[in-house]
């Protein structure tokens, strides 16, 4: 559906900027040295509390004391208040306060304005078009400054909202929630497909590591079977041999010749599994046996410390983010220039696995990849540990699958957890990883069917995740037809937005009732019965405003007098008679707006 044009609105219907339909305008305020350390009091909502939706997230809340709060002369919020984010990379990201929102007291920072909408007006119509895709793009015409710029007070005036009349407001504000309830529905049952896929693909691994999977293959092929214990003798076997050839050809390189065998008794091996290490772990078939990951690896290789930069000069290095989804991904490469033994050193091979040794998330810490046939002209970086399996005893995709099991998973993250904020796991802890192993044949069909299975899921994850995309199109098309009138039929009764306007221009200075302006428990102005009094009403007026213009209902949306027939008496005092202070109230009817507007002037420029 188009957006709407400017000359397509509906009988009855007007443009008006949003300045036209607002009666209060601000951004709140925090104490000297910020909320960090205030860990109770009245909420302060800032831009990272709204979200994507239209409302809001409270996981990290943050507070201003109460008695600060109750000083706060503007940026309390109340029921209907509409509320942009003003700067920053969420800037635009607009969210209303419904009678669902969780703070009865509540206030925001500076970096949110909030807006509240004059009588007549429904506040979830205003607040439904600064949330569609026109109205966000209007917003953001105001956005200035770099990466972390953002918008002023005059964005309000960049947007031009499409008003229906007061009751087709009401109507149209009724039909977009209920076809917005069917597609939330339709959005979450989504999200919980997802899920289910998500815990399926665990369940995989489950079943992958502890043999269920292969359970009709182990019936089938009985006789092919290795004996546990007979498996894991050959295990530690394969192990020191593997060793002791590696020693050898060390030697030979460097032109050494043994003259005993005294040097294999630097052998190390890896502590025998303690029962404490097998509880809670579930009983294997024949023919499986726990042991350590080490023991069906090579010696694990840190990656090297050299510094890498975006040039593309020398051999590319992977990194943290090359690391996704058990896979190598090269889009985001740094390079260096490596001399021939380095390259020996930190060169890869197929069926080689990367693993995260260190990261503030303790949950990417054991991520992994598996290093494919496109990745062996790369060498890798010193926050990646590489894993070589044993190729006799041991598959890189089976491994793969047992370090993303849940299993190890809890092991990891049980070693790798930290207080000082980076999170760590070195080559010894990962040696002691406790491992389920079987034949490498057994391994090799394993890893074939956990790929098959994770491919299905893939391909559905990935329709789901369209879907969620087209849901989220629709809602805009719905705004989009709401906002050109139509998403539904007009009624004889519904009024004319344009006498809508005409009253609420009207109550900036002539005649507002009382419900026009909120009422309030905050501290106000008191009426001007002495030479003092003036004062405190000229000093409130010039903390807030400074030598700027004001407008009445800019000095009653932050509180300075509660009612405007005082207001508007208490002014022409100011101005008839002034204090004898550093300023005089000066007042002049603005043509363009149509409005009295106010400002102090140093009485050295009178």
């Amino acid at each position: 559906m188009s957006e709407v044009g400017t000359k397509e609105l509906p009988e009855n219907w007007e443009f008006t900027p949003l300045t036209g339909l607002l009666i209060e305008f601000e951004t709140g305020t925090r104490p000297k040295g910020g909320v960090g350390k205030y860990t109770e009091g009245t909420p302060s909502v800032g831009a990272e509390h709204l979200d994507a939706n239209g409302g809001f997230k409270f996981k990290k809340i943050k507070f201003v004391p109460e008695e600060y709060a109750n000083s706060m002369l503007r940026g309390h919020l109340e029921e209907g208040d509409i509320l942009v984010v003003k700067d920053g990379a969420t800037t635009a990201k607009t969210s209303l306060i419904r009678k669902s929102f969780p703070h009865t007291n509540a206030v925001i920072n500076e970096h949110v304005f909030r807006c509240k909408v004059a009588e007549g007006i429904e506040p979830k119509y205003v607040f439904y078009y600064l949330f569609s895709g026109k109205g966000q793009k209007e917003i953001l015409s105001d956005f200035r400054g770099a990466a972390q710029g953002g918008i002023t007070k005059g964005f309000a005036a960049k947007v031009n909202i499409p008003l229906a009349p007061p009751e087709q407001q009401k109507r149209i504000v009724a039909k977009i929630e209920e076809l917005f309830s069917h597609i939330d529905a339709g959005i979450e049952a989504l999200k919980k497909a997802k899920q289910l896929l998500k815990q399926y693909r665990q369940s995989v691994l489950k079943a992958a590591v502890t043999g269920e999977l292969t359970k009709e293959w182990r019936g089938e092929n009985k006789a092919k079977l290795e004996p546990a214990a007979q498996l894991i003798e050959r295990i530690l076997k394969e192990r020191r041999q593997s060793w002791e050839e590696q020693q050898l050809e060390q030697f030979k390189a460097k032109g050494k010749i043994s003259k005993d065998d005294k040097w294999t008794e630097k052998y190390k091996e890896l502590s025998p599994l303690l029962e404490e290490e097998l509880e809670g772990l579930p009983d294997l078939p024949e023919g499986w046996v726990y042991t350590r990951l080490g023991n069906v690896i090579n010696e694990p290789k840190y990656g090297t410390s050299k510094k890498c930069t975006y040039d593309n000069n020398g051999i590319g290095v992977l990194r943290i983010p090359n690391v996704a989804n058990g896979l190598i991904d090269s889009e985001d490469l740094k390079y260096a220039s490596f001399e021939d033994n380095e390259i020996e050193t930190y060169r890869l091979i197929v069926d080689d696995i990367l693993i995260i040794r260190s990261n503030g998330s303790v949950n990417l810490v054991g991520k992994c990849a598996l290093v494919g046939d496109r990745d062996t002209d790369y060498l890798y970086a010193g926050y990646l540990i590489r894993l070589r399996p044993n190729n006799v005893l041991a598959n890189g995709s089976y491994l793969i699958n047992c370090l993303n099991s849940i299993y190890l998973r809890n092991q990891i993250e049980s070693k790798a957890k930290s207080t000082s904020g980076v999170n760590n796991i070195n080559s010894g802890e990962l040696q002691s990883l406790v491992i389920s192993i079987c034949s490498r044949d057994e391994q090799l069909v394993i890893s074939r069917m956990v790929e098959d299975k994770w491919s299905a899921s893939a391909r559905l994850l990935k329709e789901l995740d369209i879907q969620q995309i087209k849901a989220e199109k629709n809602k805009q098309s719905i705004l989009a037809s709401a906002f050109s009138g139509k998403l539904i039929e007009s009624a004889p009764d519904d009024g004319d937005a344009k006498i809508l306007l005409e009253n609420i221009k009207k109550g900036d200075w002539r005649e507002v009732t009382k419900k026009t302006v909120k009422e309030t428990k905050r501290k106000s102005v008191p009426r001007i019965k002495s030479e003092k009094d003036k004062q405190v009403l000229m000093n409130a007026i010039l903390k807030e405003f400074g030598e700027g213009e004001f407008s009445i209902n800019d000095l009653l949306a932050v509180n300075i007098g509660e009612e405007l027939g005082d207001l508007k008496f208490e002014l022409m005092e100011l101005i008839k008679d002034p204090t004898k202070g550093s300023y005089r109230l000066d007042m002049q009817f603005d043509e363009k707006s149509e409005k009295y507007v106010f400002r102090l002037i140093p009485r050295s420029s009178s």
